[in-house]
């Protein structure tokens, strides 16, 4: 055969070949795609929650995103999101309100961005959606399936954090989230109203800075022996009276305030602590990977022995290794201008910054003559620690927001909404100064193209 025909039929070959693997790997991948999400916060990939809230559907649901065209491609990427995670529960439809106004109409959509989830069973529920983000139906789809609310009282007047100020120290942004994990959040005086109604669910004491009057101490007390529930977070200035009422379940505090050296690679004063290490066997924490932060928070510690029927568990410490948690007196940080500490006489340490305690219910004893009406509750305590009120607090909820409404979750006996919730889409865009984006310019626009153009030329040249 001559040697420039079989050089030429080798090429067909060759080409065919490199056409039929490109088609055969091309109809593999699509009935096999595997996404990969790199992004810094895997905004594109559903959060635990969202994939639980989705697998957890009793009934199948469908979604209604009213966009228009230009909008509509990145709605079906997200609904696709939760299709994927069960088809048969969920499915979706894009629609422009103005070619459908009658189902705009029934679902009570006013503008383009909005939404619906519809119950396709039963009644026909339904929840709007004030835009189409993954948090937004998330949280749609937990209220459909939720069959009771949680009410959580805030005791107040003894300096607590304030549930509507919406500045750094309050608690606008707590208040907020919890309403939408089904809570009700509500203040309570203990002085105007000297009891804790009966509906209450969990007690929160937010960062006290004065004592209780004994009337109200032993209000509390008593709840928690009636096996009550109760999130007590800490203040610098907390009375250590507070302590009282957590001691008998094992939680005991220092009295020092911790300083963490870790803080330093977050650029921020030692004043901050950094959560670094979470229990993995408790629900609270289990799924917790990103670090939390406390500021001047109170140093907790676990009873040398335990109390009876108590299990206590350290759901967060500092930098376990190498430690990095000074412990210093109260009196040497709070008041002071700066902070003179000198680091060289202090240990470093591992320090507690939440701990949780959970006492079973005690065996009943037997009676020959019982008396239906005074039946020991059936509840267990469960207390939840926290060595800073801050923590909860506006400046660094959204650090601590997973940890936070997980705690409320497991107080309220409500396992099931435990989970990683979705974050919020984080934008990270390029700031470049005057004299930078010329730079830019003169590399995209003049260099880049003439470096192109003249590797060509001397190829052309070279061949010739």
């Amino acid at each position: 055969m001559d040697k420039r025909l079989s050089s030429f039929l080798n090429t067909v070959i060759s080409v065919f070949i490199a056409l039929a693997v490109w088609v055969l790997i091309l109809l593999i991948s699509n009935n096999n795609s595997h996404p990969f999400d790199i992004t810094k916060n895997g905004r594109y990939t559903l959060a635990p929650q969202s994939k639980q809230a989705v697998t957890s559907l009793t009934t199948p649901v469908k979604v209604y995103a009213f966009n228009d065209e230009k909008s509509k491609a990145k709605s079906e990427e997200l609904l696709k999101r939760y299709s994927n995670v069960d088809s048969a529960k969920f499915t979706y439809e894009v629609v422009d309100p103005i070619k459908k106004p009658l189902l705009a109409k029934k679902f009570g959509i006013r503008m383009r961005g909005e939404g619906a989830i519809e119950i396709k069973e039963g009644k026909g529920r339904t929840e709007r959606l004030s835009g189409i983000s993954e948090e937004e139906i998330t949280a749609a789809l937990l209220k459909l399936q939720r069959n009771a609310t949680y009410k959580a009282y805030f005791l107040t007047g003894h300096g607590e954090r304030d549930l509507n100020q919406s500045e750094a120290i309050g608690m606008s942004q707590l208040r907020a989230d919890l309403v939408k994990e089904g809570f009700v959040v509500e203040p309570l005086s203990l002085t105007a109203t000297p009891k804790i109604p009966a509906d209450t669910n969990l007690l929160v004491l937010a960062g006290p800075t004065q004592a209780m009057l004994p009337g109200e101490q032993k209000l509390v007390k008593d709840y928690l022996d009636n096996y009550g529930r109760l999130l007590l977070m800490y203040e610098a200035e907390t009375p250590d009276s507070y302590t009282e009422l957590v001691k008998p379940y094992g939680i005991e505090t220092t009295g020092n305030i911790i300083l963490d050296q870790a803080s330093e690679l977050l650029k921020a004063e030692p004043v901050y602590a950094v959560g670094l290490h979470y229990d993995s066997g408790h629900i609270i924490t289990k799924d917790i990977k990103i670090q939390s932060m406390f500021m001047l928070a109170r140093a907790l510690k676990v009873a040398a022995t335990a109390p009876a029927g108590v299990i206590d568990t350290v759901l967060i410490t500092t930098n376990p290794s190498p430690p990095t948690a000074l412990e210093v007196p109260l009196a040497d940080v709070i008041g002071q201008a700066t902070l003179k500490i000198d680091p060289s006489k202090i240990k470093p340490s591992v320090a507690n910054l939440a701990i949780a305690a959970e006492k079973k219910e005690e065996a009943p004893k037997a009676s020959p003559t019982p008396v239906p009406d005074q039946a020991k509750n059936t509840r267990q305590v469960r207390v939840v620690a926290v060595a800073d009120a801050d923590a909860l607090s506006n400046q660094l909820y959204i650090v601590n927001k997973d940890f936070a409404l997980n705690s409320f979750n497991w107080l309220a006996a409500n396992d099931t909404a435990i989970s990683i919730r979705p974050k919020d889409e984080l934008a990270q865009p390029l700031n470049m100064s005057g004299q930078e984006q010329t730079k830019m310019g003169f590399l995209v626009v003049l260099l880049l193209p003439c470096l192109i153009v003249g590797v060509g030329l001397f190829n052309v040249m070279r061949r010739q």
